[in-house]
């Protein structure tokens, strides 16, 4: 688990170990994720088997975590289509983590089924768990694991309404 917690703070991405129940291990959680490359080498020396977790905005990212039972009709009827993203995860329920890009300090509303019925939105103080972080419903794995598209400005709109 370490060489991929290693790998993800190479590409910048600010991560922090989390327990299988996706909790974090660390005191203040998503807030301590880092790409401190000495820091992520001694969580995971102290927690070997701990799960990566990513800081999704400080990533400069967007996620739309889909559940098991969304319907994407529904959701492009509420924020319109949805660029296809090169990066995107299964969950073990057999869900998707479709990743967009955000611009740098874009603020993007977390929520839970708010944009559509079992779909939820982490980005702003939030955080999805990366492959290969395993649960007791099984592991995430890649889908595509390229480039992510950049938001749409109805999805930012929708997320963001009434905060």
């Amino acid at each position: 688990m370490i060489e991929d917690a290693l790998a993800y703070a190479e590409r910048g991405w600010p991560i922090f170990p989390c327990r299988s129940d996706k909790t974090p291990f660390t005191k203040h959680g998503v807030n301590d994720a880092t790409t401190d490359l000495a820091t992520i080498g001694a969580w995971w020396e102290k927690w070997p088997n701990a799960n990566i977790a990513l800081n999704v905005d400080r990533a400069d990212m967007a996620t739309i975590d889909l559940d098991p039972g969304h319907d994407m009709a529904v959701l492009e009827e509420n924020i319109g289509p949805l660029p296809e993203t090169l990066l995107w995860a299964w969950t073990p329920r057999g869900g998707k983590h479709l990743h967009y890009r955000i611009l740098p300090g874009e603020l993007v509303v977390a929520s839970a089924s708010k944009i559509a019925p079992h779909v939820d939105v982490r980005s702003f103080n939030s955080y999805v768990l990366l492959p290969p972080s395993k649960t007791a419903d099984g592991v995430y794995t890649w889908g595509r694991e390229g480039k992510p598209a950049f938001r749409t400005d109805e999805f930012i709109r929708v997320a963001n309404s009434g905060r």
